[in-house]
């Protein structure tokens, strides 16, 4: 069964900023990222009980070769994305 993804405004901000962050870096690298991004994503929309509870019921699916995060609610037959961060960074 495959589940539909709904992104939250916070987390298209996430992924902008990440973006601009790594095309800086380089194109490649920008690339790489949103590559490996879409495979989690891939995971998540396929199986999404796959990651643990980390808080407040929001799983985490972390990036293997990048520092971050897919901060994400299951409901229904829908994943909500709520965040992609930076494993380091503290949000509030």
């Amino acid at each position: 069964m495959s589940f539909e993804l709904i992104f939250r405004l916070e987390a298209e901000r996430d992924l902008i900023d990440i973006r601009d962050y790594y095309t800086k870096i380089s194109a490649t690298v920008n690339a790489n990222f949103f590559q490996e991004l879409f495979e989690t994503l891939n995971f998540i929309e396929q199986e999404p009980k796959l990651f643990q509870v980390r808080y407040r019921d929001i799983r985490i699916a972390p990036l293997y070769r990048f520092p971050y995060g897919i901060h994400y609610i299951e409901r229904k037959n829908k994943v909500i994305i709520y965040r992609v961060l930076h494993t380091k960074r503290y949000f509030k």
